[in-house]
């Protein structure tokens, strides 16, 4: 699997298109709420991921493993349905306690996800290529 960037239909598979709307009328907002929180949520997911010190992150800081995007979507829900404090039920309320306890995995090792970068050997150098065109006279 690989890391890829998270969008609002991967939450609208977790949450209805019609809670995600409530939730953007809800209050003003200066810029779209969703994307701020997509944002954070990957911004969270990757400092779990970080925290393992074992796997390498993708460079690009908007992408997760694939493996964490239900996971994230999961705790973002339940993130969102409390902001509108709306009563959250108790399968949503295990997912996300179960996302949670996913990304402590992460963090600690237990859970292994797939680098963001393959990692270089241990031992190896990586030596760059340097190539010259001969001048043309």
């Amino acid at each position: 699997m690989a890391w890829r960037k998270v969008f609002e239909a991967d939450l609208i598979s977790s949450l209805s298109l019609k809670e995600v709307d409530a939730f953007r009328k809800s209050a003003e907002f200066e810029h779209d709420p969703v994307d701020q929180l997509l944002a954070g949520v990957v911004a969270k997911v990757r400092g779990y991921i970080r925290a393992s010190r074992t796997v390498a992150l993708d460079p690009d800081e908007s992408t997760i493993p694939e493996a964490l995007v239900t996971d994230a979507m999961d705790y973002l829900r339940y993130e969102i349905l409390t902001r509108m404090n709306v009563v959250v039920n108790e399968s949503r309320t295990k997912a996300y306690e179960r996302a949670v306890e996913t990304f402590k995995e992460v963090a600690n090792g237990t859970f292994k996800v797939e680098p963001g970068v393959e990692p270089v050997p241990a031992g190896s150098v990586a030596v760059p290529s340097i190539s010259v065109k001969p001048p043309i006279l």
